[in-house]
């Protein structure tokens, strides 16, 4: 009898390792998984990455830099100056001798000390102050640059909002996107069905070869219809990606459950609903500005005070020897009188100006009302079609099933049947396209009213007035 072969053990590990490497480059490498975010995480990543958001917060920056820039001109300038001199114009050296007190009798013995004088040095030292007292275009300017600067925070609370509602219905298309996926699938899963049977009734000699061809038809359109709802999701994926700023747009997809927003009845109420929005604050501001720049024109008729002062040290050698110290105090008045009809002209296109800011801020006020009206139509033209969605699709059921079990009877068509299945795959589809609606209108009703934000990111509220 043949003894069975031996192997040692250093054939078998060998032989194991080589084994475990061809595994290893033969298998692909794993796909990494898809990135998952809820709404909270997709609103507030958002907010820190979005490059418009970005933008308007840089904005409003600048605006409160150019209100510090504003406010400086009311502030007392001070001035340090150092300079070396060295001259032989005969007036200069007359001067600086007298800046160091130097100047002595002897000078005047001969006229050439005053013609032709040596080259001569000063080092002057200068400290100036310089505090305007009545200046009334810089108070007003002040004015206006906190103004404007007010009307761009809440100009950045607005694309805040509108970046939120952005993501949001991106949000909602991911979430409805593979709803419709789902139902694709479930759609083809009873295709598939209606084939198995018409089959099985065919080999058993109970069929038609008809209803065989019919199924398998229906079941490659919805083969066609779940590959096209596979791409829709791949897209929306992609779209809440670059609704959230996402570099180069990866898909992401939607975890936890869908956003629910309040059903808030404000039927009626027209543009007290929208008064809350950011938009109409930032343009009451401006309206504001606009009256302040008729001011600021109508202030060039009035003159200009300021207080003027300085201490001055002159040295010959060197600036820490010095020779003499010397200061002035001086109030001065600046009055233009006139200046060839330019503050006229200034004067009627401020005015002319502020009108057309009132004009566009009442326009913005009706659209807003419009807005806000069109809005809680919406919700409710929302909310009935959820509602006959949802029977329809109840009654598409219960009509599958009946056509399902009178064929499998005997007593129905396939023609029928397959009919009855492409409605229940609609109403399906309705049912969700409904509901994504209600949700997507409520969000709209409060983006129409100013509310969005605050609803959505808590946080952000407490920008709502003012840059920190």
């Amino acid at each position: 009898m043949a003894r069975p072969a031996r192997v040692s053990p250093l054939s078998a590990l060998s032989g194991a390792a080589f084994l475990l490497l061809t595994l290893h480059v033969a298998l692909p490498p794993a796909a990494p998984a898809m990135e998952a975010v809820d709404f909270q995480q997709a609103v507030a990543r958002t907010l820190s990455n979005n490059a418009f958001v970005s933008a308007a917060g840089e904005d409003a920056v600048a605006a409160r830099r150019e209100a510090d820039l504003a406010r400086g001109r009311l502030l007392p300038t001070v001035r340090f100056d150092e300079k070396f001199v060295r001259t032989s114009v005969p007036g200069e050296v007359f001067g600086l001798k007298m800046n160091q007190e130097k100047l002595l009798a002897t000078d005047f013995d001969d006229v050439r000390n005053f013609n032709s004088p040596p080259p001569r040095n000063d080092f002057i030292a200068t400290l100036s102050l310089e505090q305007p007292l009545f200046a009334p275009k810089a108070y007003i300017g002040y004015g206006m640059a906190k103004t404007e600067a007010d009307a761009r925070s809440q100009d950045l609370y607005r694309r805040k909002e509108e970046a939120v509602y952005r993501v949001l219905t991106a949000v909602l298309d991911v979430i409805t996107a593979r709803q419709f996926a789902e139902v694709a699938g479930q759609g083809l899963s009873d295709t598939r069905e209606h084939l198995r049977i018409a089959e099985s009734l065919e080999a058993a000699g109970m069929g038609l070869a008809s209803d065989v061809l019919r199924a398998k038809v229906a079941v490659a359109a919805a083969e066609g219809a779940k590959v096209t709802a596979e791409n829709r999701l791949e897209l929306a994926r992609r779209g809440l990606s670059l609704a959230m700023g996402e570099p180069g747009a990866p898909p992401v997809d939607v975890t936890g459950p869908p956003p629910e927003f309040p059903d808030l009845d404000r039927t009626g109420e027209g543009e007290a609903g929208a008064t809350g929005r950011a938009d109409l604050r930032a343009s009451a501001l401006r309206v504001a500005n606009a009256a302040s720049n008729v001011r600021l024109r109508q202030s060039q008729y009035l003159p200009d005070v300021g207080l003027a002062a300085a201490y001055q040290v002159d040295a010959e050698d060197s600036p820490f020897t010095p020779d003499n110290r010397s200061w002035r105090v001086g109030v001065g008045l600046t009055w233009n009188l006139f200046d060839g009809m330019r503050r006229e002209a200034e004067l009627g296109k401020a005015v002319a100006e502020r009108r057309r800011a009132q004009a566009y801020h009442r326009g913005m006020r009706d659209q807003a009302a419009f807005e806000a009206a069109q809005a809680d139509l919406g919700v409710k033209e929302a909310t009935l079609r959820g509602e006959i969605a949802r029977a329809a699709l109840a009654s598409a059921e219960e009509g599958v099933r009946l056509l399902t079990s009178r064929y499998e009877n005997h007593l129905g068509r396939m023609v029928d049947l397959l009919d009855a299945q492409t409605a229940l795959d609609g109403a399906r589809a309705a049912r969700i396209r409904a509901e994504n609606d209600v949700r997507l209108s409520r969000a709209q009703r409060l983006y129409a009213s100013g509310e969005l934000l605050s609803f959505a990111a808590q946080d952000a509220e407490k920008g709502k007035g003012k840059i920190r």
